[in-house]
């Protein structure tokens, strides 16, 4: 019985010797290219998908490279959907690359990234913010009670909200909003004791669907692959970056507001944290 018992237990260990990963978005692009890159680490990759057609012929593509692979439905847009990922198990490594772009339609073409931030609806808000920050916060809070392993990493590749060259509103205000939940969900893990960590990754720009840019049209435009390259980097670099956002540059950031944070730690230092504050 003792023998079973001990057999059981080792083979349970020699499985979890295989790590896995859920990347959301993963039939292209960025997600596709990290799933390629995780895959011949050894990783067993979830490809996490709206369209299951798009999805299975992304497994497909990756089981011909001699990679694990399964597609699992992951569809931002449905709140309800995103229930079903509590049934997973062992995700040892979760990156949200989903989303979209919002309403970035003008009368100078399909993608406009320049669109004046006047011209975005309500409904343009909504819809972004409901698909990349509430449905990314479902993922999330799904999969955190019972199917992320105890040092988990999960991964938000998210973008800077306030250059003043680049401010497509509907998507950055759906991004700050992910990053301020980055932030939020790293610190809850320092105050829990959690060996998890939760960080973004700004990769800069990427030749994607989701903006039309193409490798070559500026130095700057890196592709899929080599951003997943850069992204993984970060993953194994054997730091804690838990409650931070990273630039592709590997410049770290863990606040919005380093000049007004350093001022209430000198506050706080002299007045003590109670304060009287004058009507």
């Amino acid at each position: 019985m003792t023998n079973n018992k001990c057999l059981k237990a080792t083979t349970k260990t020699q499985r979890r010797k295989i790590t896995k990963t859920l990347i959301t978005g993963a039939n292209k692009g960025i997600g596709f290219a990290l799933a390629q890159n995780l895959g011949h680490r050894g990783y067993e990759v979830l490809i996490g998908a709206r369209n299951e057609t798009r999805g299975q012929e992304a497994v497909e593509k990756l089981k011909a490279e001699g990679i694990t692979a399964e597609f699992v439905k992951v569809d931002l847009d449905d709140l309800n959907q995103l229930t079903s990922l509590s049934a997973l198990t062992d995700i040892d490594l979760l990156i949200n690359n989903a989303g979209i772009s919002g309403n970035i339609h003008s009368d100078k073409g399909h993608l406009d990234m320049e669109k004046s931030a006047f011209d975005y609806s309500t409904t343009d808000l909504e819809e972004t913010i409901k698909t990349n920050f509430l449905g990314t916060h479902t993922v999330i809070k799904e999969l955190l009670p019972h199917s992320l392993t105890e040092n988990a990493k999960i991964i938000n590749i998210t973008v800077p909200v306030s250059q003043e060259y680049w401010m497509p509103l509907a998507y950055v205000t759906s991004k700050a909003a992910q990053n301020a939940m980055t932030f939020a969900f790293g610190h809850q893990f320092k105050k829990d004791k959690s060996k998890k960590q939760i960080f973004a990754v700004m990769p800069g720009a990427v030749a994607t669907d989701l903006n039309g840019a193409k490798v070559g049209d500026s130095p700057f435009v890196k592709s899929p692959e080599e951003t997943a390259q850069m992204i993984s980097k970060f993953i194994f670099d054997d730091k804690n970056h838990n409650a931070q956002i990273i630039n592709f540059d590997g410049t770290i950031y863990d606040n919005y507001e380093p000049g007004l944070r350093n001022k209430v730690i000198k506050d706080v230092a002299k007045n003590g944290l109670k304060r009287k504050f004058k009507k």
